[in-house]
This record gives C-alpha cells, structure tokens and sequence, in this order.
C-alpha cells in the first residue's frame, strides 16, 4: 500500500470517527517462536563473529541519521494504540533479519596500530552498524552518525527446523531489503503526517526538555528529506518496468551498485545530468556464499572481477559509503570507504594459506551438516550419490575439499611472491550452461557516461566534456580510485598496498560466463542457480520440466530431504515467477539427450536424485 493510500486510510478514521483494525505494511510474513538458537562451529570464536557482524566498512545505507532510526515507529495506523518502535529485533525479523546482542564494544586483536573493534549499543540485527560522525566528502560538512549494512547483512544466514534455528555465516541472508526500505519510507511519512507521531520522534531524538526551536529544525529537516526521497521516487519511476522484483534472499546487486555510484552519488555533477545512467533492476541473484571465496582467482557469479579490495570496496560504494565525485574544490574520490576494515574483513573470512601446513581451508569454514538437528545421513545413499558425484559433477566442481585431490588438482595456481595459491574454478558460458543470461551480461553490456573532469578513460562525448564506458570499465577505475585516495591519505607503503589488495591487481573479465565453484557447505545456500530460480537442490537435480514453475520465498523452515527451504506461499512470502526474464529456471540440467544448450548430464532417477542429495549433506 502506498504512503498515501495509508494516510488516507488514517484521516478517513479521524473524520467520521469509525473503527477499524491496525493497519500493517502489507506482505510480512509471521514466524513461529523458535525454541533454540544455534551458531554452527565455522572456524571462528564468538567475538570474531560479532566483529564481523557489526564492524562498519563506512557505509550510510539508509538515508536517515543513526539516532532518527532508533526513534522511527512502525508503518502501521491505529487509533486505539501506539505502534511499536521500528527498530524493535522482533519486527526487524520479519524481514529476515537476525536478531543481535546489545553489546558496547569487541576486540578481535590488532594489526599493525589498527585495533579491530565494534560494537552494537543499540542491540539492532545481524549486518546494521554505527558509522561515527564525520565530514561529508562532498561537502566537507559535518554529518551526524549514521546507520550503515556490513558485509554480514546479506551473507549471514538461518535455517529453522521443528523449532531450532541455526545461524550460518558466509551463508545468503534471507531478507527482503525492498520490503524493508518500504517499511522505512512509510514510517518516515507518517511520522510527519500522521497526528502524534512527530512529537512522540522529537521527543525520542532531542529529549523530553527540547525546545520549540528545536522541533520546529528538526521537522523541517524531516520534510527535507522526505521530499528529496520523493524527488528521487519519481526520477527512477522512469524505469521501474524494467525492474524485477527481488524478494526474499535476492538482490540485483551489480546493477544496484551501478544506480548508486553513477546515478545517484552524480546528482549535481556540474554539467551534467545523471539520469543519462539509470536503469531497472533485472537481474536479481541469490545473495551468495562466501567461505573460501579470497583462494579463487575470480569471484562473483560471472568470474568478473579478481581484486579482493575491488570487489569489497565496490560493494561499500554501491550499499551507501559516501564518495566525492561532484566537487571538483575538494579531493575527488575521497570517500568514507573503510578500506582497512574490509582488509580486516577479508583475512578474517580467508584464514592463513591453506596449503600451509596440512591442507585445507583455515579461515570461514563451511557448515557441517547439523545430524542432531536436521537428521542424519543416510551412509547407503550418501556412498551412491558419491559416484554420482564423480560421473556428473566433480569435471566441473572439483574433487570434495575433504579429499587430498582437490588439493592437488592442477588448477591450483604456482606459488605468487606472497607463496598464497590461487584456484581457476570452470568457467562455462551462459550459452552452454543455459541459465538465466542476465547478470553474466551488465558489467559488459551496460553502458556508463562520466564528466570528463573525474579523468575517467573512456570515448569521447559532448566535444569532450563527457566520456563514455562499459560499466566494468568505469566501475574498476571509479573505485581504484578511491582506494588509492585512501592509500594516499594514510601514506600506505606500495608493498603495503599490494598486501591488502590481496596481492593481484586490478583486473576485470566480461566474458558472459558463470563459474562453477566447490560444493561445500551447499546444503545451506538455497535457493539455487545464481538468481535463486529452483528453491531445492533435489529440483536443480531434475529437467526443467519438472521444476516448479512458482514458489514462495520468506519461510525459514528447513527441509532436508530435498535440500531447501519449504516453498509454501504463507502470508508475507514472495511469489518467485520463473516465467519472468531475470528469473528464468532453464539450465544446469540433467535430462536424457545431446549435451549442451542447458543439458549438462543425463537424466536421474527419484533415488539417484535422492542419494546426490545425501552426498552432498556431507561435503
């Protein structure tokens, strides 16, 4: 429902005086209680775990200021009651969010004189963390503390099962982030159209003794907001036939990053109109795991980009760390990217060498499939699906990580200056593998257009004062530089620098490919394919034909004799349409006939499909 329709809903109410029920934001799914909580033993001690939970990576992602979140009520209308607090764990949850411990501060230790320290005072989930007052690049102006995602918001994840949850880093989380900013916009509305509700946010963020003076600033900087929100709605509205919606466990987060950067971090480029780069939102994927992903050569879905610093400080850009690239009277590229934090970030997540000592991954590691929880491994069915396994799919994801081969497979690199190896996963082309084309194609497909002013190589426009490029392109260069802005500002040493850029450079491929990458921990990745199109490993096991054609997404319960999240279409979940371009779930099949064009192996049977399913529990 939008802002509008619920206001005047609400003034309906207040002329003639009716009563209806509570008026909630629609499609929130309820869960029921959970009797236990459970972290599964991944490598890493409780308070690296917080760290990496909370540690901010200089992020503002939501548009609001630290202390107005925690004062925002809930986007619902009653007559009869106050709505809760919108921060409150229990309803943050219903978005798939994970309930966190209030906590002022932990350390994991220290690098250098770099204390890795963080903390959640406010006690809000998984993923939200404080970024502290500072100058706005842009600007130079003083911001107020500010509300940011961490890497932790989209790569932690739960299962529940007959009243355990279990909590998975590395794992994708199973939010809905649009639900959630159209919580956040609804509740920022009413706060100041509906009767009451300002005072009572006034109150909670300037105190019971504030002045008449200070209300009237502060809701004038509430209206300010609000309509600079309603400015950007209605720019991007433009394009909004374009979008796919994501729903629970998705995000189209390449093209997402795009819209930030050059888009919306452009408004007010002297000379130029940033609206030239806007474009929909159509090529949503599963948020990804991220165990062992430091030790491949390339990451993310499509093999595009190489440097781990690219890669994470391109993320922070793309959910909300302010960058400078309209200001030519200050620093360009200055940003409030945390480039040591996502150094610290990554060497948490990577571990030391894994081929140091005895083989095998030493940082996150992967998820044992629970037995006491989610029932145990049938040993007949796990030693067939072993063979299966080998016959069908260890060509293209190698030997199981438990296994001494997978240690000695040549696609290991040779030692680099550093003695870290590195792993070429398959790469096999969108043609053949058949999946859903679209994310393999925007960092080479999409185009971007600059101000020639940020230096950025690229073709030519408008006699020379803007230059055009592939979204790759521009993006590697937009963010090379604003590390080394970083690395300048903090007089990093060049061997320095090549350390915390993970000793490789900064390279990027488009090649319309997807990389095939180690199976362990799969059973707590669903859904499956890059867009989260088949919602059970024993449905990517079957032809296409078989698949469901329509499912939901949002229920956490676990089921695992199929290897997946439950699909029921409860009130609140997202209805996944496969039939929708972005969502296609063709590809990676097994079906009798000529290889290629999707079909990668021969038809299963009910039971060859069903002891697969026991292998992979194991690995």
């Amino acid at each position: 429902m939008k802002p509008s329709l619920l206001l005047t809903a609400f003034m309906l109410v207040s002329i003639t005086g009716c009563s209806i029920p509570t008026v909630f934001v629609p499609g929130i799914p309820h869960h029921p209680p959970v009797k236990e909580v459970r972290w599964l033993e991944q490598n890493w001690s409780d308070d690296e775990r917080f760290w990496f939970h909370h540690v901010s990576q200089g992020t503002s992602t939501l548009p609001v200021p630290y202390n107005w979140f925690l004062a925002l009520e809930q986007p619902e209308l009653s007559p009869l009651s106050t709505p809760g607090l919108l921060s409150d764990p229990d309803y943050l949850s219903r978005y798939g969010f994970i309930p966190s411990p209030k906590r002022m501060g932990t350390s994991v230790g220290s690098r250098g004189n770099h204390l890795m320290l963080a903390g959640n005072p406010d006690g809000l989930p998984v993923g939200f963390s404080k970024l502290p007052a500072a100058p706005d690049p842009v600007t130079g102006n003083m911001q107020p503390d500010q509300l940011g995602f961490t890497c932790a918001a989209c790569h932690t994840g739960q299962v529940e099962y007959h009243g355990a949850s279990l909590r998975i880093d590395g794992a994708p989380a199973l939010t809905d982030l649009g639900k959630f900013r159209n919580a956040l916009g609804l509740s920022l509305a009413q706060t100041d159209a509906v009767p009451g509700r300002f005072g009572r946010f006034a109150t909670r963020v300037l105190g019971d003794s504030h002045t008449t003076e200070q209300a009237a600033q502060l809701q004038g900087q509430l209206k300010a907001l609000l309509a600079r929100i309603q400015q950007l709605k209605t720019i991007t509205d433009t394009v909004a036939d374009q979008n796919v919606e994501e729903g629970f466990a998705r995000l189209d987060a390449i093209n997402r990053i795009g819209t930030q950067v050059f888009f919306t971090d452009l408004l007010g480029a002297p000379g130029f109109d940033a609206r030239v780069n806007l474009t929909g939102n159509n090529a949503p994927v599963n948020f990804p795991h991220i165990w062992d992903t430091y030790w491949f050569t390339w990451v993310e879905y499509d093999a595009s980009i190489m440097q781990p610093m690219f890669r994470n400080a391109g993320e922070a850009l793309g959910v909300g760390a302010k960058i400078n690239l309209v200001n030519p009277k200050r620093p360009l590229y200055k940003s409030t990217v945390g480039v040591q934090e996502l150094y610290d970030i990554e060497e948490l997540l990577a571990g030391k060498n894994p081929h140091s000592g005895t083989p095998g991954f030493k940082g996150l590691r992967s998820p044992a499939w629970p037995e006491d929880i989610l029932g145990k491994i049938d040993q007949g069915g796990k030693e067939r699906g072993q063979a299966l396994y080998r016959e069908l799919c260890q060509s293209c994801h190698l030997a199981p990580v438990n296994e001494a081969t997978f240690w000695t497979d040549r696609r290991w690199q040779a030692p680099n200056a550093a003695g870290e190896r590195y792993l070429n996963l398959v790469e096999v082309p969108a043609t053949e593998i058949g999946t859903d084309p679209g994310q393999a194609s925007i960092l080479g497909q999409r185009k971007i257009t600059l101000p020639a002013y940020l230096g950025i190589p690229g073709t030519p426009k408008d006699d020379g004062t803007l230059v055009e490029g592939t979204f790759g392109q521009v993006l590697a260069a937009v963010v090379d530089n604003a590390t080394t802005s970083w690395y300048d500002d903090h007089n990093i040493a060049p061997a320095d620098r090549d350390r915390m850029n993970g000793y490789r450079p900064n390279l990027l491929q488009t090649k319309n490919i997807y990389k095939a990458r180690p199976l362990n921990g799969i059973w707590a990745t669903a859904p499956f394919l890059h867009n989260g199109s088949v919602p059970t490993i024993y449905a990517l096991l079957s032809p296409v034909a078989e698949r469901p054609t329509t499912f939901c997404l949002g229920d956490r319960e676990y089921d695992p004799t199929h290897m997946g999240y439950r699909t029921d279409c409860a009130a609140g979940t997202f209805r996944f349409d496969t039939s929708i371009p972005g969502n296609l779930h063709t590809g990676h099949e097994f079906e009798n006939g000529p290889a290629g064009k999707g079909v990668i192996g021969r038809a299963l049977s009910h039971q060859e499909r069903l002891d697969l399913v026991e292998f992979l529990k194991s690995l």
